[in-house]
C-alpha cells in the first residue's frame, strides 16, 4: 500500500472504516488503498456463507458488531426508535385491554365481573408501564421493564385457567398466546436467548394448561399439532428478530459509511477548490467543469471538431467553434520578471541543481505574489510573470505590481546571499486592458492576452537590473510621493491601429487580407525604491522574508521551459493564471495535493499517533471517529428512526428516491455477501415460508380429513414454494449468469409489481391451504377440528409479517381479506347440522361450561338438564364465539398491520441509508474524479503517482526524449484588438490549439503529451512516461510518433485554413530529441515543464524554421530517417550554440511502420 511516509492515525483508519465498503463505489485518494479494497472484496466475495452484515461478530445467535463501541452507540441511535416501538404496542395493548374490557361488559355471564376486573387492573398496569417509558429511568431499566411486561402478558393468559368457568375460549387464549410470544419476538427489546426462553415456557405451561383443562386436548395428534403450530409461531419470530437485529446494525453501519463519505466529500470539495483556484478563478472553473459536464452528455462537440479535422474539404469560413471561456478586463497591471544573468548561473551546474535553484527562487515569488495582492500567471524558463486587478478587480492594482516588483528584486539578492550567487532581477510593469480565458481543454491554464500584455513583456526586456521599469499609464495609478522615481527610454507602442489592406498573392493568384499599423512610442519611467524609507523596510522585512522561509520550506518541484525563446515569441508569451485572495494562500500546495486526508480528528491523531500500530487499536480508533462524525450532525440523530417517508404510505417523499427503492432489488450489486442485502434477505423470507407451509401442510393431513381438493391445492402451492425458493437461490448464486441468459426475465422477476404479487401469494401459501380444508366433515367431527381450524388461520395471518421488501399495505391488506373470510365463514351456515347427542351440538345450562375453557366442548352429551341450551357447531352461522372470533380476529389484524408497518418502515430506512451513503461516494468520486482531471491538466499521471509521498520533490532527467515546438508565426498579422478587443481571434486560436489536443487522444500518440502553450506556440514532448516507452516494441517509437504527430498538426492546420476567410496560418514546427529535466516547480502555484538544452534548441528549430515545414538539427537526423525523409537545408545560427546543420521533413517513407 502506498504511504505517506510518517502515517497518520487518519489515514489508516478512514482504510479500516472502508474495508467493508464496495470497491467499486468507494473513493480512496491512493491508487494502492483502492487496489487493497479490491483485493479485500475478491476474497469476500470467496465465502461461502453470508456474514450477517457489515463488521459483524460472526454470530448468528446474537447478532452484534464485532466492536462493543460501534455495538454500544448502535444501541443509543437505535433506542429512540425502539422506544417508540414499545410505547405503540402498549397502546394496541391498551386497546385490546379496553376492548377485551367492554366485551366482558356486554356479554356479563358467570365470572363476568372478575374478568372485567382483571381487566381494568391489567390496562392499568399497562398504563402506568407506558407512563414509566416517558421517565428518564426507562432508558436505564429498560430490560427489566421488558421482562415485566412479558411475565405480566403471559401470567394474564395463564391465569384465566384459575377459573374452572373461563369467558374466554380456546381459540381466543391461542390467538393472545401466539400474539404475545410474537410481540417479545419483534417490539419488546430483549435478547434473544431471554425471548425463546420466555417465549417456549408460555408455550409448554399454556399447552399443559389447556389440555388439563380440555380432554380432547389430550390426545397426541392434537398434542403434536399444537406443538408444530407453536414453532411455527417461534420460526417466524426468531426469524424476524434477527433480521430486525440486523436490519438495525446495518442501518447504523450504513449511515456511518454515509456521514464519512459526507467528511470526505467536504475534504474532497475543499481539495478540488484548491485545485482550481490553483488552475483558474472559480468563476471561470465553473464554467469549465460545466462545458466538461456538457461535453460528457453532449458528444456532439466531438462530431463538430472530428467534422473539421475529416479529410474531406470544409466550406470556406464556415467554422464551428467549441465553448469558449474569456472575458475582458480593464485596468489590470502586468508585471514581467526576467533574472538577469541566469545564463551564466545555469552554464556550471547540472540542470537537476538547476532545476532545484529556480524552485527555491520562485517558491519566494510564490510567496511574495499571493502578499503583494498578486496573481500569478506563470513562469516561462527563468522568466517570471503575474497581474494585478485580475480576475477580480482593485484600486491599488499598479501599487500591488511595484511592491511586488520591488520585493523580487530584495528576494533575489536574498537568495543571492543564501546561495552564493550573482543574479538579479529585471522588472517591468504595464497597466491596460486585458483578456483573461483559457485556451485549449487539455493541460490547460487560466491566462491573459493582450496587446498590453506584449508591451508589458516589452518594459521587462527594455528595463535595468534591479529596478522596476514601468509605463506612463502604470504611474498614473500610483502615488508618486511614495516611490522614488526617474524617467526612462522611450518605447515603441504596439497598441497602434490596425488597418486592414487587401494584398496580391502571385504564387497563388489570390487575394489576400492583411494589417498595417502606425509607429508610436509611449513613456516610460524607472522606480528604484522606496521615497519612504519605512515603506522600504516594510517591504524588505515583510514578503522577502517570509518568501525565503517559505522557498526554504518549500518542496523542489520546478517548471522548467525553453531557457530563452527568441525575442519575437516573447512579445506574445501568454500564460496561466492563478487565483489567490490577500494574504490566504488559494493555491493547492504538495502536501494537500498529494496527502488526501480522510475525515479525521486531529486531536486524536496528536494523540495517538504512535499507538495505531496496533491494529485493534487502530480499528478502535476508527469506530470512535465513526462515532463522532455521527454525533456532528443532529439530523443524524433522526435519521435513524424517521426516514424521509410519508406517514401514510411509507412512500419516500421524493420520486426520484421511490423510484429507485422499488428497482433496488433489479440493481442491487453492494453486499452480496451479507444477509441484509436483499438477495439474501429474499432467500430467507422464502426459506422461512416454505417452513411455515410445510408445517401447516403437516398439521392439515394429521388433524383434517385428506380430500382431493386439498391434495391439489398442496401439490400447486408445493411446486410453486418450490420454484420460489430456486429463484432466490439462483439470485444469490447465478445473478449474472440469469442475467446474460434472460435479461427480459430477470427484470421482470425483479421488477416492483411482479414481486409484489408473488410475494402477495406466497405470504397467503398458509391461509390458504388451511380454507382449503374446510368441509362439513370439519363442522361435524367429533375430534375438535373446527377449533384446530381456527388455531392454523391465526397462526396463518401472522406469516403476512414475513416478505419485509414488499409494501405493508399490500400484506396488511391480503391479511384483512383472509381474516373476512374467518369472519364471514362464522356468519354463514355452509351445512346442514342436525341437533342430536351425538353430533356435535353443546349442551350447557349456564353458557358457562363446567370444567371447561371452551364454550363448544367435543365431548358427548347423554343427558340434557332442564335448563340446558343445545349450542350450535362453531361454523353454523349462530354459535355464540363468533363474536369472540370477531375481536380475535381484529385485534390479530391490528397487530399484523402495525408489525407490517414498522418492519416496512425499518427496511425503507436501511435503505435510504445504503442509498444515501452510495450517493455519497459516488458524489465523493465524482469529485476526486474532478480533482484528478484538474490535477493532471497541471502535472501528467505518471508524474503525479510519483509525489504521494511526504517528500514530494520531483526533479527527474529523462533520455532520449523528444521535443517540439509548433508555432503560429503570423498569427499576430492575423490578431486585431479593434473588433471585440481581440476575442474573438482568440476564439479562432482555442480552435486550433483544440484541434490539435483532439490528436493526443489517438492510441498512436500515447507516447506524446501536450506541455504547455504559449500564445500560438504549441509545445509538446515525448518518451517522459517511462512506463509506456517500456511498453513500444522499437526504442525510438516515440520519438517517430512525436514526428507523425507534428505533421498531423499540418494537417490540421492545413483543414483549418481551408475553412478560414482570405488567411492562411503559417505553422512552423522546430523538433529536437536528447536529455530533457522533467519536474513541478512552485510552492502554492505548482506548474510541470521540462527544462534543458533540448528544449533550447527545439525552440531554436521552429524560430529559425521555414513556412510551413518542420526543421531538425542533424543529430535527429540519425534516428529518423529510418523511418522518414529529409532534405538538407543548410547551416543555420542558434543563439548559443553557433553554427548548426539543419533538415527540412519531406515526409514518411511508404510502407514503414514501427508499432
Amino acid at each position: 500500500m502506498a504511504s505517506n511516509g510518517n502515517t497518520k492515525r487518519g489515514d489508516n483508519l478512514y482504510l479500516t472504516t472502508m474495508d467493508t465498503i464496495d470497491p467499486k463505489t468507494v473513493c480512496v485518494d491512493l491508487d494502492g488503498e483502492e487496489n487493497e479494497l479490491n483485493e479485500s472484496s475478491d476474497k469476500q466475495t470467496c465465502v461461502k456463507w453470508p456474514i450477517l452484515f457489515e463488521r459483524a461478530s460472526g454470530s448468528w445467535w446474537n447478532p452484534k458488531f464485532d466492536s462493543p463501541i460501534l455495538e454500544r452507540e448502535q444501541w443509543e441511535k437505535s433506542f429512540p426508535q425502539t422506544r417508540r416501538r414499545f410505547r405503540a404496542i402498549l397502546c394496541i395493548i391498551l386497546v385490546s385491554c379496553l376492548a377485551w374490557s367492554v366485551f366482558f361488559g356486554i356479554r356479563q355471564d358467570v365470572l363476568w365481573l372478575e374478568f372485567l376486573i382483571g381487566s381494568v387492573v391489567f390496562l392499568c398496569l399497562i398504563a402506568l408501564i407506558l407512563g414509566f417509558t416517558f421517565t428518564k429511568f426507562y432508558k436505564r431499566f429498560y430490560l427489566l421493564t421488558s421482562i415485566l411486561l412479558s411475565v405480566l402478558l403471559c401470567g394474564g393468559i395463564l391465569a384465566q385457567f384459575l377459573y374452572s368457568n373461563s369467558l374466554v375460549s380456546t381459540v381466543g387464549t391461542f390467538a393472545a398466546s401466539i400474539e404475545v410470544l410474537f410481540m417479545m419476538y419483534t417490539v419488546i427489546p430483549m435478547p434473544l436467548f431471554m425471548s425463546i426462553g420466555l417465549g417456549v415456557t408460555h408455550s409448554i405451561f399454556y399447552e399443559v394448561l389447556v389440555a388439563v383443562r380440555n380432554d380432547y386436548m389430550q390426545q397426541p395428534i392434537i398434542i403434536v399439532g399444537k406443538a408444530l403450530l407453536h414453532l411455527c409461531v417461534h420460526v417466524m419470530g426468531i426469524h424476524i428478530f434477527i433480521m430486525s437485529q440486523v436490519g438495525q446494525r446495518s442501518t447504523f453501519w450504513k449511515i456511518g459509511q454515509s456521514v464519512l463519505a459526507q467528511r470526505e466529500l467536504k475534504n474532497e470539495k475543499r481539495i478540488k477548490e484548491k485545485m482550481i483556484h490553483s488552475l483558474m478563478p472559480p468563476s471561470v472553473a465553473q464554467e469549465v467543469m460545466a462545458s466538461r459536464q456538457d461535453k460528457e452528455q453532449n458528444p456532439d462537440e466531438d462530431s463538430r471538431s472530428k467534422k473539421r479535422n475529416s479529410k474531406s474539404k470544409n466550406v470556406k469560413g464556415e467554422i464551428i467553434f467549441r465553448p469558449f471561456n474569456m472575458n475582458t478586463m480593464d485596468n489590470v497591471s502586468i508585471l514581467f520578471a526576467d533574472i538577469v544573468g541566469f545564463t551564466k548561473m545555469s552554464s556550471n551546474k547540472t540542470a537537476a541543481h538547476l532545476v532545484g535553484l529556480l524552485n527555491d527562487l520562485f517558491g519566494r515569488f510564490d510567496t511574495l505574489c499571493t502578499n503583494s495582492g498578486c496573481e500569478k500567471i506563470s513562469t516561462l524558463g527563468d522568466c517570471y510573470y503575474c497581474v494585478s486587478g485580475c480576475p477580480q478587480s482593485r484600486e491599488d492594482h499598479a501599487k500591488c505590481c511595484v511592491d511586488m516588483g520591488l520585493g523580487m528584486i530584495i528576494a533575489i539578492k536574498e537568495f543571492d546571499r543564501d546561495n552564493n550567487e550573482s543574479v538579479n532581477m529585471r522588472v517591468g510593469v504595464h497597466t491596460g486592458t486585458v483578456l483573461c480565458g483559457i485556451v485549449g481543454r487539455q493541460r490547460f491554464k487560466f491566462d491573459v492576452w493582450s496587446n498590453d500584455v506584449t508591451l508589458a513583456n516589452t518594459m521587462e526586456s527594455s528595463g535595468l537590473p534591479g529596478k522596476v521599469h514601468i509605463s506612463e499609464a502604470s504611474l498614473s495609478f500610483l502615488n508618486k510621493e511614495d516611490y522614488d522615481v526617474e524617467e526612462g527610454p522611450d518605447v515603441q507602442d504596439n497598441r497602434t491601429y490596425k488597418v486592414l489592406i487587401e494584398e496580391y498573392d502571385t504564387s497563388k493568384s489570390t487575394y489576400a487580407v492583411r494589417h498595417t499599423e502606425e509607429q508610436k512610442v509611449i513613456k516610460t519611467y524607472f522606480i528604484n525604491g522606496y521615497k519612504n524609507e519605512m515603506g522600504q523596510e516594510g517591504s524588505e522585512g515583510g514578503d522577502p522574508t517570509s518568501s525565503n522561509q517559505q522557498g526554504a520550506d518549500g518542496v523542489g518541484h520546478v517548471e522548467g521551459n525553453p531557457e530563452d525563446l527568441d525575442e519575437s515569441s516573447e512579445k506574445h508569451r501568454l500564460s496561466n493564471h492563478f487565483e489567490s485572495k490577500g494574504s490566504d494562500v488559494n493555491g493547492i500546495t504538495r502536501n494537500l495535493l498529494y496527502r488526501r486526508r480522510s475525515a479525521s480528528d486531529v486531536s486524536l491523531e496528536q494523540e495517538n499517533e504512535e499507538e495505531t500500530r496496533d491494529g485493534e487499536h487502530g480499528k478502535y480508533m476508527n469506530d470512535k471517529q465513526i462515532i463522532k462524525l455521527i454525533n456532528e450532525d443532529s439530523t443524524n440523530q433522526e435519521f435513524f428512526y424517521r426516514p424521509p417517508i410519508h406517514a401514510l404510505t411509507l412512500a419516500f417523499t421524493t420520486a426520484e428516491m421511490e423510484t429507485d427503492y422499488r428497482d433496488h432489488y433489479l440493481e442491487d450489486t453492494q453486499n452480496q455477501n451479507t444477509v441484509s442485502s436483499p438477495r439474501y434477505q429474499a432467500l430467507l423470507e422464502i426459506i422461512v415460508a416454505f417452513m411455515v407451509f410445510g408445517i401447516t401442510s403437516v398439521c392439515c393431513f394429521l388433524i383434517f380429513e385428506r380430500q382431493i381438493p386439498w391434495i391439489l391445492v398442496f401439490i400447486i402451492f408445493l411446486i410453486l414454494e418450490i420454484l420460489c425458493l430456486i429463484q432466490a437461490f439462483t439470485d444469490v448464486r447465478y445473478k449474472e449468469r440469469k442475467v446474460e441468459t434472460c435479461p427480459s426475465c430477470t427484470h421482470l422477476m425483479s421488477g416492483w409489481y411482479f414481486r409484489n404479487l408473488i410475494g402477495a401469494v406466497v405470504t397467503s401459501i398458509p391461509v390458504l391451504a388451511v380454507y382449503s380444508n374446510l368441509s362439513c366433515e370439519i363442522a361435524i367431527s367429533t375430534f375438535s377440528q373446527d377449533h384446530f381450524f381456527c388455531y392454523c388461520i391465526v397462526m396463518a395471518l401472522l406469516h403476512y409479517c414475513n416478505y419485509n421488501m414488499i409494501s405493508s399495505w399490500v400484506k396488511s391488506i391480503v391479511a384483512s381479506l383472509a381474516g373476512i373470510v374467518i369472519l364471514v365463514l362464522l356468519y354463514v351456515q355452509l351445512c346442514v347440522f342436525k341437533n342430536n347427542p351425538g353430533t356435535k351440538s353443546m349442551v350447557n345450562g349456564t353458557f358457562g361450561y363446567s370444567n371447561t375453557t371452551d364454550i363448544s366442548i367435543s365431548t358427548l352429551v347423554t343427558t340434557i338438564a332442564p335448563d340446558a341450551t343445545v349450542v350450535p357447531p362453531l361454523f353454523s352461522g349462530e354459535h355464540p364465539l363468533q363474536f369472540e372470533i370477531i375481536l380475535d380476529i381484529i385485534l390479530l389484524l391490528i397487530l399484523v398491520f402495525f408489525l407490517n408497518r414498522e418492519f416496512e418502515i425499518s427496511y425503507r430506512l436501511s435503505y435510504h441509508g445504503d442509498k444515501q451513503a452510495s450517493a455519497n461516494k459516488q458524489q465523493m468520486q465524482l469529485n476526486k474524479e474532478q480533482a484528478d482531471w484538474l490535477l493532471h491538466n497541471i502535472i501528467p499521471k505518471h508524474v503525479s503517482e510519483q509525489l504521494k509521498g511526504e517528500n514530494c520533490q520531483y526533479s527527474k532527467n529523462h533520455k532520449d526524449v523528444g521535443v517540439i515546438f509548433a508555432a503560429i508565426v503570423n498569427f499576430n498579422e492575423f490578431y486585431d484588438e479593434s473588433y471585440e478587443g481581440g476575442r474573438e481571434y482568440l476564439r479562432v486560436l482555442n480552435e486550433l490549439v483544440s484541434d490539435y489536443e483532439d490528436l493526443l487522444n489517438q492510441h498512436r500518440f500515447k507516447d506524446v503529451e501536450k506541455i504547455k502553450t504559449i500564445t500560438s506556440t504549441f509545445m509538446a514532448a515525448s518518451g517522459l512516461n517511462t512506463q509506456s516507452r517500456m511498453e513500444n516494441k522499437h526504442p525510438h517509437a516515440h520519438l517517430f510518433a512525436l514526428m507523425e504527430f507534428s505533421m498531423e498538426m499540418q494537417e490540421v492546420v492545413k483543414r483549418f485554413n481551408e475553412s478560414l476567410f482570405n488567411f492562411d496560418f503559417i505553422l512552423n514546427i522546430g523538433y529536437n530529441h536528447g536529455e530533457v529535466t522533467a519536474g513541478v516547480i512552485g510552492t502554492t502555484k505548482l506548474l510541470y515543464d521540462i527544462w534543458g538544452d533540448t528544449v533550447n534548441i527545439s525552440s531554436r528549430m521552429y524560430s529559425t524554421g521555414v513556412k510551413d515545414r518542420i526543421q531538425v538539427p542533424e543529430a535527429c537526423l540519425k534516428l529518423l530517417e529510418e523511418v522518414f525523409e529529409f532534405e538538407y537545408r543548410g547551416t543555420i545560427q542558434v543563439k548559443g550554440k553557433g553554427d548548426m546543420k539543419t533538415y527540412l521533413l519531406k515526409g514518411k517513407r511508404d510502407g514503414v511502420h514501427w508499432e
